[in-house]
């Protein structure tokens, strides 16, 4: 099967690791694929997993006729079975050439403009209830499941590289930086939480309002803001446990990465978490927000055995293990597999 993706920067740079996780797991089961990206999204990282064509436009809408030739070369070399389409941009390049079209939703947007769209994909249930309310029912529209992808190759760090002590207890937090999700609350919380430091994983948007949130209160020095995916789960080696109280269900999939990683997990309910964690067995819930009862959960956390700790972190990781990209990922193939298959029985009928 081959697989084109386009990718606008603006897109990538919220939902980074939900694109790089996917094209990552789908290269683990040998599907050619390839990235058509804007010239300034930093995906060469990626260049081992796929090759990465790039586009230069007006608003990305290809009005030049060199660029339109440059997307048809593209189109006509690779001949893609399925074309996923991440962000606006990426849905405004109009296509006639060949594949399913699909695009990735994760927000709520006007559906006018997923007009060059055959089908919607998301793992967001809310998104998927609006889509099929408003055009995109039956099989038209996809919720895909979450999934976590241990990186390889990724080689140990020491708190040295990080100039921190190497008695230091470390606490990781790991999330897309975007405004009123749950950061203004954890850095309330992780204030009081003396001689500890925090790695804070993660890109996005409001990387320096999220930045801004640490140092209103008093964090800043303590923490180490660390691009992800590239670095996160080197940093999460580190860390005594991961907190995590973010309302966003979509981020709950660095809960599954700690939790794979046999890390304790300290997080709020959302329609996600309460899947996987039964507070006190698998990790810790914390009430949304009442910072008095986190911090005092936080420091109960922190004063655990090890025997305890290793009791939780094993039972999580027996939670968690069959939720691996070996089980979701076939499910995507399967998916795209069927979809090809309508499309090309589609065309079939159209030619004849």
């Amino acid at each position: 099967m081959k697989i084109l993706h386009i990718i606008d920067k603006k897109y990538f740079e919220t939902h980074r690791k939900t694109i790089s996780e996917l094209l990552l797991s789908l290269s683990y089961y040998k599907v050619e694929q390839k990235i058509y990206t804007s010239e300034e999204t930093e995906l060469f990282w990626l260049k081992d997993v796929c090759p990465i064509e790039r586009w230069k436009s007006n608003k990305a809408k290809l009005k030049s006729l060199s660029n339109r030739f440059k997307t048809w070369l593209l189109f006509s070399s690779f001949s893609p079975d399925i074309v996923i389409k991440w962000g606006k941009d990426a849905r405004d390049i109009m296509q006639n050439y060949s594949g399913v079209q699909i695009s990735y939703m994760n927000e709520v947007e006007n559906l006018k403009s997923f007009e060059n769209t055959d089908y919607i994909i998301t793992n967001n249930e809310t998104v998927l209830s609006y889509v099929k309310a408003n055009g995109y029912s039956g099989a038209r529209s996809f919720l895909l499941p979450s999934f976590v992808q241990e990186y390889q190759n990724t080689s140990e760090i020491t708190k040295k590289e990080y100039f921190l002590p190497e008695k230091a207890k470390i606490v990781y937090l790991g999330g897309t930086f975007k405004k009123n999700i749950g950061y203004e609350r954890a850095f309330d919380a992780l204030a009081v939480v003396n001689e500890t430091y925090f790695f804070i994983a993660g890109s996005g948007p409001d990387e320096e309002y999220i930045k801004d949130c640490a140092l209103k209160v008093n964090l800043k020095a303590r923490s180490r803001f660390i691009p992800e995916p590239e670095k996160s789960l080197r940093a999460l080696a580190l860390a005594e446990f991961a907190f995590l109280p973010f309302d966003d269900a979509e981020l709950s999939k660095y809960l599954m990465e700690a939790m794979f990683a046999k890390k304790m997990v300290v997080c709020v309910k959302n329609s996600f978490s309460e899947d996987f964690i039964v507070d006190g067995k698998t990790g810790f819930f914390v009430p949304k927000n009442d910072m008095y009862l986190i911090k005092k959960k936080l420091k109960e956390i922190l004063s655990l055995s090890e025997e305890e700790k290793q009791v939780i972190v094993n039972n999580a990781f027996d939670m968690v293990k069959n939720y691996t990209s070996s089980m979701v990922i076939p499910g995507y193939i399967q998916m795209f597999e069927e979809l090809v298959k309508k499309y090309k029985s589609r065309k079939n009928l159209l030619n004849n």
